[in-house]
């Protein structure tokens, strides 16, 4: 790592919010971002941990430059405004998992954020992937499956946004056709502090294979 990890830092802060400016009307800006954010969040931890735990300000400085643009002007979040909260625990534990992966093996960070970020990419459309190119439409029960393991969808949720209603999910992955028994949204007031722990856990494991690996 260089002398000057804060441009470092800065860096993977900016590239986080590089959305928002791009978009004219706020209420698509704020999800345009989340989703951003959610597929971002995993590469910048990994490429975080290179400077140790200091890295871990870049979520919190999403949340302090977002909560104010945000809260309160997405869609469903009407008079809702702490529920934005929960979104930002599971962006922290996106981070978080980012974070272990990468500290586990420092000298391959970038290799790490680059199979993180198509991993997540990967994990976002594939809900949106059937019946395009020749691929069969998928099953309900497959649709569903996929949409709970997407990093959008777990950020999104839990932030409170109706993600199965969205344009981008609702035709193109058949979220019309998917009853509630197969799948209900994830809830933000368990979902957003489950995936932190997760990557606090995860965070704690990299911490300890790099010790190890030190030794």
């Amino acid at each position: 790592m260089g002398t000057r990890p804060h441009l470092y830092l800065a860096a993977l802060f900016g590239l986080g919010l590089v959305v928002y400016p791009l978009c004219s009307e706020p209420r698509q800006a704020g999800v345009s971002t989340l989703i951003w954010l959610s597929l971002w969040a995993a590469p910048a931890g990994a490429l975080a941990s290179r400077v140790g735990l200091v890295g871990w300000v870049v979520p919190v400085g999403w949340l302090l430059a977002l909560t104010p643009v945000i809260a309160g002007q997405l869609p469903g979040l009407e008079g809702v405004r702490f529920e934005w909260f929960y979104g930002a625990l599971a962006l922290g534990g996106l981070f978080g998992v980012g974070w272990g992966v990468g500290r586990a093996s420092v000298p391959c960070a970038v290799t790490t954020a680059a199979v993180l970020l198509i991993a997540g990419l990967l994990l976002a459309a594939l809900p949106s992937l059937g019946g395009l190119g020749g691929i069969a439409p998928w099953s309900p029960a497959m649709a569903a499956c996929f949409l709970d393991f997407s990093p959008a969808s777990l950020v999104l949720e839990s932030a409170g946004i109706d993600w199965m209603r969205h344009p981008a999910v609702y035709g193109p992955a058949g979220a019309d056709s998917i009853d509630p028994l197969l799948r209900l949204p994830w809830g933000g007031m368990w979902a957003g502090p489950g995936a932190l722990l997760l990557g606090c856990l995860t965070s704690w494991i990299g911490i300890q294979c790099r010790a190890r690996s030190a030794a």
